[in-house]
């Protein structure tokens, strides 16, 4: 059977599809089109229908995205006009692994993807290319009816067997070289959708990709990964594999002597944990990066929330990465989060206290507010309070340039987010079919 894989292809989730791009790509039978807009992904529908393919539309959700009425509301009136089509809908991303239930039954996507699904989708696409039942395929959880069943998580994915982007499409985004992370921090995602173990593309892979990326005319090159120092680490560790840090970037910037390309490393969309910041390893990257920002993953100026959320690392940590960022030439950046559920005044005001040293130390502080995400173990706990006078120093600071970040759209996200949770939208809390079952 022919299948015609649709991806909503919004430019806010583009990481997450992109190498589900390049897996459904390879597999014989399947045409896969990007639709950009509404108009695109229903002329596809109506093109795939009147071929006779198997229709399936996937989209990547992030819970914030939910917040958008009008995407809300468009998204369940097109999922409502698939159905009746006969289409498979599919929905991937943080928001479908946090809120599977929710995914399915409050927006109405027959099938969520758990986790991460290169091998997953790759087996549910060729089942339906074989004619085999593709609700076999691990990594999933449908409706059936009014049952829900899950079939299990897919196993971790090896990086080096799967492309990270479809270089052939000249569709690029920067290059992840870790995936997973073993702190499980109280709050974030990442540790329950890519699992606690440390998994990293080989150094021949990722120069690989780095000159696959020159020939489409890239010059500046960034990475995504947990932590920009855990690279080659298998476990957790305050001490950075310097050496292989070193091998890494040498070997990139050897692949890009001819071309004169920029290394962007411990900056965006990536950070740095601060007990891993040692001279030694800012003297190697001084020696091969560009960028001349380190973003320093703090959180909060409090050891109490940094112990409540299991951060790992203290705020003496985040002092001395600091003091040695500033004192190599790089400006440190240091991302800090206000709101966090179990956070006191005190705790606040610690962290306020973190920020004057960081400031006072040639640093800039992001600054942000707690986002409540299905999937993490804080989940849709409410942020803490945050009194007035503590909003009003946060806002000076922003003023004065000495503080970036979105802060007063977060805050109006987190109460989005919140009461589309008592409404039950994002993790509807009573579920009245049967069991969820797993085979």
């Amino acid at each position: 059977m022919s299948v015609r894989l649709i991806l909503r292809y919004d430019k806010t989730v583009r990481y997450s599809l992109n190498p589900l791009i390049a897996v459904a790509d390879k597999i014989p039978g399947v045409r896969v089109v990007l639709a950009e807009d509404t108009g695109e992904l229903y002329a596809a529908v109506n093109e795939a229908l009147m071929n006779n393919e198997k229709c399936v539309v996937g989209y990547s959700i992030l819970t914030t995205m939910l917040v958008n009425d009008a995407f809300l509301s468009e998204l369940k009136s097109i999922l409502k006009y698939l159905e009746e089509k006969n289409c498979i809908t599919i929905a991937g991303g943080p928001h479908a692994t946090g809120d599977p239930l929710g995914t399915l039954f409050s927006l109405g996507f027959k099938v969520a993807f758990i986790g991460e699904a290169e091998e997953s989708l790759d087996e549910f696409l060729r089942h339906l290319v074989n004619g085999t039942d593709p609700f076999t395929t691990k990594g999933i959880v449908f409706r059936e009816e009014d049952k829900v069943i899950a079939t299990g998580r897919a196993r971790p994915i090896d990086l080096d067997k799967h492309d990270p982007f479809p270089y052939w499409r000249r569709i690029i985004n920067p290059l992840e070289i870790t995936r997973g992370c073993p702190y499980g921090c109280l709050y974030c995602q990442v540790s329950y959708i890519h699992g606690m173990s440390y998994r990293h593309r080989s150094i021949e892979k990722i120069v690989f990709y780095v000159k696959e990326m020159a020939r489409i005319g890239v010059r500046d090159y960034r990475f995504i990964t947990p932590d920009s120092l855990s690279y080659g680490l298998t476990k957790i560790s305050r001490e950075p594999d310097t050496g292989l840090i070193e091998e890494l970037l040498s070997s990139i910037h050897s692949a890009l002597r001819s071309i004169g390309g920029r290394i962007f490393y411990g900056s965006f969309p990536s950070e740095v944990r601060p007990e891993h910041v040692n001279k030694d390893v800012v003297r190697v990257l001084r020696k091969y990066v560009n960028n001349r920002e380190i973003i320093v993953g703090a959180q909060s100026g409090s050891n109490r929330v940094l112990r409540l959320i299991r951060r790992g690392h203290s705020v003496e940590d985040v002092l001395n990465a600091v003091r040695e960022i500033s004192e190599n030439g790089f400006t440190p950046s240091v991302d800090i989060i206000l709101g966090i559920p179990g956070e006191t005044r005190e705790d606040q005001e610690l962290t306020l206290e973190l920020i004057d040293e960081v400031i006072r130390n040639n640093g800039r502080i992001h600054i942000h507010y707690y986002l409540p995400l299905p999937g993490s173990p804080l989940g849709l706990h409410p942020p803490a309070r945050i009194p007035n006078d503590i909003e009003v120093k946060i806002s000076r600071l922003i003023g004065s340039g000495k503080a970036y970040g979105s802060w007063f759209s977060q805050k109006e996200l987190s109460e989005k987010i919140i009461k589309l949770h008592e409404r039950g939208v994002i993790a509807p809390s009573i579920y009245k079919g049967p069991t969820m079952k797993t085979f």
